[in-house]
């Protein structure tokens, strides 16, 4: 491959990854420079959000996603503040959201990585995690930032989804994935997460987040994928612990989660290295939100046993639901 192939293959991750670099890392700089380094990491979530919840299909659908998403979450999050007293409730808009979101198919991104944040909400809303108006501030001018970069991507992006609109109307002429085996992620949020809680884990919501973004439909990638994110996210927490040791102040992390952004679009098809990436600048900002308090330092090891443990979840559910559909299949073989 010669010179220019390689800068035409590159080029656009390479500006994707500079971008979420500077959405990302700036948003921690300018929390900072106004005295809020402790409130700077909902802002720099919410420019990764915004830049990733932006489909690949345009300025207007770009436009269009952001807002229709941003509106979609700030309803889901005002529904659970109204009912963060009730505990029936909250888990059970927990396990709807859920389910909504392991409905779409695959080819129906907008959708599905949107309600995957809502229930992300929702089990935060469950585990007593409250959201001050502050970082719902925060977090919104965030997006508006990785919009903003996104629309900045658009010139070097090819089209490759489909429009917010036509995905909800797929979703909504029954474009969906088999509803029966739909509520095993739900299912498997739930259980797992109050199990951790019943155990006393340091936070119990790890286990569910990690069930929300490992657990996949296709029966294949199952497994590989929860052993690239079990390993993965074994390999960010080790490395963020490494970080962490050396770096301390916040403006000094906020340079090493632009590098470590800047790298995320090429690895976003290596489970693995994105897992250790993604991990790393999770750990990182959220030791940043608790600078105030002495860091996270002494939570990295729950980290991973969080994420294990939601792996093996995955796995079981997904061994169940196989084992189900195998049972189902030799009784109509039988009857036949």
């Amino acid at each position: 491959m010669n010179l220019d192939a390689f800068v035409a293959k590159n080029a656009p991750r390479a500006c994707q990854g500079l971008l979420l670099a500077i959405g990302m890392s700036g948003a921690v700089i300018f929390g900072v420079a106004i005295d809020s380094p402790g409130l700077s990491p909902f802002a720099a979530f919410g420019a990764m959000f915004g830049m990733h919840i932006t489909p690949r299909s345009g300025a207007k659908a770009k436009i269009l996603g952001a807002v229709a998403g941003c509106l979609f979450l700030s309803l889901a999050a005002s529904l659970n503040v109204v009912i963060a007293g009730y505990p029936l409730l909250a888990l059970t808009a927990l396990f709807l959201f859920s389910w909504l979101a392991a409905l779409p198919k695959n080819d129906i991104l907008y959708i599905g990585f949107v309600v995957k944040y809502a229930a992300i909400a929702a089990l935060l809303n469950y585990f007593d995690f409250t959201l001050s108006l502050a970082m719902g501030l925060y977090f919104c001018s965030g997006v508006i930032l990785g919009l903003f970069l996104s629309l900045a991507a658009t010139a070097f992006e090819k089209e490759n989804e489909q429009p917010p609109l036509d995905q909800l109307k797929k979703l909504l002429h029954g474009d969906v994935n088999n509803l029966y085996s739909s509520l095993a992620m739900p299912a498997t949020v739930v259980i797992s997460s109050l199990i951790a809680e019943n155990f006393s884990y340091a936070n119990p919501a790890w286990v569910g987040l990690t069930v929300i973004f490992v657990f996949v439909q296709n029966r294949g990638l199952e497994w590989r994928r929860a052993l690239d994110r079990v390993t993965g996210t074994v390999a960010g927490t080790i490395l963020s612990y490494l970080i962490l040791s050396f770096l301390h102040l916040p403006l000094r992390l906020a340079l090493i989660i632009g590098v470590l952004a800047f790298f995320m679009p090429f690895a976003i098809k290596r489970y693995s290295i994105f897992s250790a990436l993604i991990t790393c600048v999770v750990l990182i900002l959220i030791n940043i939100a608790m600078f105030s308090q002495g860091g996270d330092m002494g939570l990295l090891l729950w980290r991973s046993i969080d994420t294990v443990f939601g792996c093996a979840c995955a796995l079981l559910a997904h061994l169940s639901t196989r084992l189900i559909y195998r049972i189902k299949e030799r009784d109509k073989l039988s009857r036949a």
